[in-house]
């Protein structure tokens, strides 16, 4: 399985959250590539970046991972949509993966524009 440092030191967007889904960590990537700079997302949720029509999937998929800690969407490749900053919506390719730290989870995902 790959960790999120690994996915960290790709050369690709990439994002982490908390277990509520509060994003905790961007690279310059997501700027440069999505328009979003750490500052816009730091503090918020992923919520931002997804599509409004994902996202109440992705809030049941989230608390169905926290009680069950079973996922059919972690460690391999997904063509989703990613929302910049400027609202345009851009298909991509999110790699997710998630680590358990003493009682809580991370995630986070690097995510290729595939347009």
């Amino acid at each position: 399985m790959i960790t999120i440092d690994e996915l960290r030191q790709r050369s690709l967007p990439f994002v982490r959250a908390d277990q509520e889904g509060v994003i905790e960590e961007v690279n310059d990537l997501m700027q440069e590539v999505y328009g979003w700079a750490s500052e816009d997302l730091i503090g918020n949720t992923l919520g931002l970046i997804l599509p409004s029509a994902f996202q109440d999937a992705h809030h049941l998929g989230f608390s169905r991972f926290r009680m069950t800690g079973e996922s059919e969407i972690l460690n391999h490749p997904l063509k989703l949509k990613t929302v910049c900053k400027d609202k345009r919506e851009i298909l991509s390719e999110h790699f997710i993966v998630a680590e358990r730290h003493g009682m809580t989870w991370s995630f986070a995902a690097t995510l290729k524009p595939l347009e």
